[in-house]
């Protein structure tokens, strides 16, 4: 794409908001001097700090989080991300922007990154939420694609909150599901037989974890893991979840691909 076709993005419809504790100057740093570099604006987040903040009326379900993730206790930096992304949300739609880019202080653009979201906001009808960067996966299978960009759905699990994209339905939807913290965010954000929103992938991924990523503060707490025959409710429990996000990707793909077949066009950005 030329110069003038990047320049092109709509940055007057998508907000970009990025995460960032007051304690890690540092990260705020280098995070702005790789988005700088990219030319891809950010309003800084400031991070929920559940170490120093007020976490006494924050809802969290600790049957549902044990369940879930095995362990009898939630961290407090558990809370910190999920609040923090909570505050993201809101503040995206205090604004009048269509689509927010939610980022942790860890990610880094790639070279391809504003070209993705550009063919992204494109194909805006077809997608509620997308991660920009992932672990796992998650059986991808195409929907539709252009000659850079494939738009996927998901039949298994992806996790890392790192980086998504959603639209003003999405944000919604996703204050109210996530009203009560029962898992870690990067659950919360992808329950989509839970939520119902349309949960998209792309290929390749618009953005990498930098080499802040490998210094965490999270994991250094406690996790206090349950005993491996305690953790057997959890082992069915991700069964369960398993199967439904199968089937639940799996009806969305039928309806996603009979729509295409009606409509045999594929959309995408001009080379």
């Amino acid at each position: 794409m030329t110069t003038q076709e990047l320049s092109a993005v709509p940055w007057d419809r998508c907000g970009v908001f990025l995460i960032n504790l007051d304690r890690s100057p540092d990260r705020l740093v280098t995070a702005s001097r790789h988005f700088s570099d990219t030319g891809i604006p950010f309003q800084r987040i400031a991070g929920f700090d559940a170490s120093n903040e007020d976490v006494s009326s924050i809802q969290i379900d600790q049957a549902a989080f044990t369940k879930i993730h095995g362990r009898k206790s939630i961290r407090k930096g558990e809370i910190g991300v999920y609040q923090s992304h909570l505050r993201a949300i809101h503040t995206f739609l205090e604004t009048d922007k269509d689509f927010a880019i939610i980022l942790e202080d860890d990610v880094l653009p790639l070279p391809h990154t504003i070209t993705s979201i550009q063919q992204l906001i494109t194909w805006e009808s077809d997608w509620d939420i997308v991660p920009l960067f992932h672990f796992h996966s998650g059986g991808p299978v195409t929907l539709q694609h252009s000659d850079k960009l494939k738009l996927t759905v998901h039949l298994a699990h992806i996790s890392s909150a790192a980086a998504y994209m959603i639209n003003r339905h999405a944000a919604q939807v996703l204050i109210q599901h996530m009203a009560v913290q029962r898992a870690c965010v990067d659950h919360a954000l992808f329950e989509n037989w839970a939520h119902g929103l349309r949960l998209r992938g792309i290929l390749p991924m618009a953005m990498q974890l930098s080499a802040q990523a490998n210094i965490s503060t999270i994991n250094a707490e406690n996790s206090g893991k349950l005993a491996l025959w305690r953790r057997m409710p959890t082992f069915f429990a991700r069964m369960h979840v398993a199967v439904r996000l199968f089937f639940f990707a799996l009806k969305e793909l039928v309806s996603a691909l009979s729509k295409s077949n009606k409509n045999p066009v594929s959309r995408s950005l001009p080379d």
